[in-house]
């Protein structure tokens, strides 16, 4: 069952992403979007109404994508009138299932601009559609049928077994952090988080590192952040995934008394000679019972 739902919304919610930027990944499940003329205020996935914290779904479970204050559509006579294509993807880019546009018979009626404030798409797999695929990648392409504006997402999903309890969270928390960053945790609070580019590193002396200082994070300690499990993602300005073979450099201290820690995380993420490009760079922390997690996403 798919479906979308327009309906009246006040925001109060954290922004997973800004309308600055025209491309970008969100924390926690890597789902990936394109503005390209329709942007949205904030954006999430939800699974029976908890955040997803990250890209695992099992089939016949519905999930939805929320938009907040979506702009970029044509407005005639306070009428607006959006269209939605959704696809079904393998891994390796083969099409499982497509539907053209979700909102076919409103195509001449359109949507009342006046309660326009929140888009919901409600998805849930079918096991005909993924068949036996371990992975799919599902593809919303939000377009407006009055002009050539677009908002593209591609959300890479890994199939979880059948039984296999979900990541879900009521709330996040957000860390203090700049403009081109975003810093959510769930089970633990990082009180400030400073990103900076290290270029002094000899290890490898052609890389130039991207140093995550997440200071004070309370909820967790010393020994389970050293046991948690960490993976970090590279994209070119495109959001072209680009494989880097060396490691990160981490660095951890922490507080007896009161158990807070400060976490130095120093990724890999392109060559001292790339200067002026644009680079997207996902960091993952998850402690062993993965009930605690930080998912940070810096783009510069």
């Amino acid at each position: 069952m798919i479906r979308f739902f327009f309906v009246f919304f006040v925001f109060n919610s954290f922004s997973f992403c800004s309308q600055a930027q025209n491309n970008g990944i969100l924390p926690l499940t890597g789902l990936r979007y394109f503005n390209e003329g329709i942007s949205a205020k904030s954006m999430e996935v939800r699974v029976d109404g908890s955040l997803l914290l990250n890209n695992r779904l099992p089939a016949n479970k519905e999930f939805e994508i929320r938009l907040v204050l979506p702009v970029g559509f044509t407005d005639k006579g306070k009428i607006v009138f959006p269209a939605a294509e959704y696809g079904i993807y393998s891994a390796k880019g083969e099409l499982l299932s497509l539907i053209p546009n979700l909102f076919k018979d409103k195509e001449s009626s359109g949507f009342s601009s006046a309660g326009f404030k929140e888009l919901v798409v409600k998805i849930q797999l079918k096991p005909e559609q993924v068949r036996t695929e371990q992975s799919c990648i599902v593809k919303v392409r939000v377009y407006d049928i009055k002009s050539s504006n677009q908002l593209r997402l591609e959300f890479p999903i890994s199939i979880a077994r059948a039984g296999e309890v979900l990541q879900l969270s009521k709330s996040v928390n957000l860390a203090k952090s700049g403009s081109d960053v975003v810093a959510i945790s769930n089970g633990v609070k990082i009180k400030s988080i400073v990103i900076t580019v290290d270029t002094s590193i000899r290890i490898n002396p052609k890389m130039a590192y991207m140093s995550l200082d997440m200071g004070e994070i309370s909820g967790s300690g010393n020994s389970e952040i050293l046991s948690g499990k960490e993976n970090f993602w590279i994209y070119d300005n495109n959001l072209n995934e680009i494989k880097v073979p060396d490691r990160q450099l981490k660095q951890i201290k922490s507080s007896m008394e009161d158990n807070i820690v400060d976490y130095l995380s120093k990724i890999p993420y392109r060559l001292k000679s790339a200067i002026g490009k644009i680079y997207t760079v996902r960091f993952r922390w998850e402690s062993p019972d993965k009930h605690k997690i930080i998912d940070v996403v810096v783009t510069r």
